[in-house]
């Protein structure tokens, strides 16, 4: 009875951490540039959270401060943790024409923040990441991208880090930008929702066998001290 109590606890668990995850991605389903989650169960007590990178759908917005990233690479940033990685491009400009994330971090250029004349109706962004306010060139976007044996790490967001501080990013040259665009999550909300309720299903199924060893071990318990 213990093992069968054990195997049916791990697989609630298992099942649980599952629709946490599902409900997450679901959750970001309208966040531009949201990557899925998935979980892998590395073996029968490990389990370990890993993210899809594939690209996503883009979708034309018509500001000319959204742009998308069209094939493998990202965004540089500069955090108050660093210099970390993104595909979200929802950009916008301070008050000092600085080009930022919604979170006011420095869009990082080839020769560091990019900065303008403040005029969103004058910016252009080429599809090479060359920057110009009118007529005038005032950075170019710095698109990276990293190994396939370098892992990346989520970050909140939508940034992200390699998961070795020593991994080093080299110019993306598979990467292209769409200006008044943004990229979407790159997953279907009702593919989503049905692995949701095939989730909901089994994590039943196994409370339900617990339910059962729990009854069956009061009941033997009862037994026993009625003798």
């Amino acid at each position: 009875m213990g093992i069968g109590i054990n195997c049916a606890a791990v697989g609630a668990r298992e099942q649980q951490k599952r629709l946490e995850v599902i409900s997450n991605n679901i959750a970001n389903s309208s966040t531009a540039g949201f990557k899925k989650e998935i979980v892998r169960f590395e073996h029968f007590l490990s389990q370990a959270t890993a993210t899809n990178l594939e690209q996503g759908p883009i979708r034309g917005t018509g500001n000319p401060l959204d742009i998308a990233l069209s094939g493998k690479g990202f965004l540089k940033v500069q955090t108050d943790q660093g210099v970390l990685y993104t595909r979200t491009g929802n950009l916008t400009l301070t008050r000092q024409g600085e080009l930022v994330t919604q979170e006011g971090w420095p869009v990082l250029g080839t020769g560091g923040p990019i900065t303008t004349n403040n005029s969103n109706a004058a910016l252009r962004i080429e599809r090479n990441g060359q920057v110009f306010d009118g007529q005038q060139a005032v950075g170019t976007l710095d698109l990276v991208d990293f190994p396939t044996e370098v892992s990346l790490l989520r970050a909140a967001n939508g940034y992200f880090r390699p998961a070795n501080p020593q991994a080093v990013a080299t110019p993306a040259t598979d990467c292209t930008v769409q200006q008044g665009a943004l990229e979407q999550a790159n997953f279907n909300v009702v593919q989503e929702m049905t692995q949701m309720i095939d989730t909901m299903r089994v994590f039943e199924a196994h409370y339900k066998i617990l339910q059962t060893f729990d009854q069956m071990k009061q009941q033997l318990t009862t037994k026993l001290a009625s003798t």
